[in-house]
């Protein structure tokens, strides 16, 4: 894959979703890398060396994410399943979870791959994810105050410690995480593989707009721009009620006393 190509994980991020690929068929037996590229109908070509299908308009439609790989000159890829047919479909996960929620720091960092979750249900309560969301976001590591292991931070937030994972010698560390919610709470599942040669999250910063509150708290969205507006305040019509009433009441009292 070239370069410039972003990997849209569709294990780790809760269910996985699988979207037809029209045209195609294949004689493989087991999953493999495609890339997409847009198509004049509103819909999506996937390929690897040439076309193989494409995915519908509509089925695009569910994925804005994507839009913003094309908006920041990357070239999404995901994997490409087979089925007992012989067509294919296209695996990735919900809606709103194929790029995180959050923007990376300012660099230079690494990034973490996949590998088996390691899950933290402990987390504050005041934490800036709402209990019921679905979210990949991105976390912080840094070499544990223990003295070993790692410890993970959303934005400014100790999230909890991660035993067995060692950044001590690879400068500020991301990895990828998912929040879910669970029948007994909630919990963050973080991804701290090996590190990455090469990781795009920082042309995704750059393309995505954000507002300064949300650079300071690290939860800047992806996709679901941030607006710098402010919303216009609320208007309160219960004082102005009062008010009429109160001078309505004054005027009824002078009238019974003349």
């Amino acid at each position: 894959m070239p370069s410039s190509t972003y990997l849209i994980p569709h294990r780790g991020l809760g269910a996985v979703q699988a979207l037809p690929i029209y045209g195609a068929q294949t004689k493989e037996n087991r999953e493999f890398t495609v890339t997409l590229a847009p198509r004049k109908d509103g819909g999506l070509q996937v390929r690897t060396d040439s076309p193989i299908g494409h995915i519908t308009s509509a089925d695009r439609a569910e994925y804005p994410e994507i839009d913003l790989l094309f908006r920041a000159g990357l070239t999404p890829a995901a994997t490409a399943a087979p089925q007992p047919d012989g067509s294919l479909s296209l695996l990735l996960p919900r809606p709103g979870l194929c790029l995180p929620a959050n923007n990376p720091p300012a660099g230079p960092w690494t990034m973490l791959g996949y590998a088996p979750p390691i899950n933290i249900t402990d987390l504050p309560a005041d934490l800036d994810i709402p209990a019921q969301a679905r979210m990949h976001v991105l976390v912080t590591l840094t070499p544990s105050a223990a003295g070993t292991g790692a410890d993970a931070y959303l934005g400014p937030r100790l999230v909890g410690r991660l035993d067995g994972v060692d950044v001590a010698k690879q400068g500020t560390t991301l990895a990828h995480a998912y929040h879910a919610p669970r029948s007994t709470g909630r919990v963050l599942s973080i991804y701290a593989g090996p590190p990455l040669p090469d990781s795009l999250e920082a042309s995704l910063a750059d393309a995505t707009p954000t507002s300064p509150a949300a650079t300071e708290t690290f939860e800047t969205t992806s996709f679901r721009a941030v607006s710098i507006d402010k919303p216009e305040p609320r208007r309160r019509w219960w004082p102005i009620v009062l008010a009429v009433l109160g001078i309505a009441a004054l005027i009824g009292a002078i009238l019974l006393i003349l």
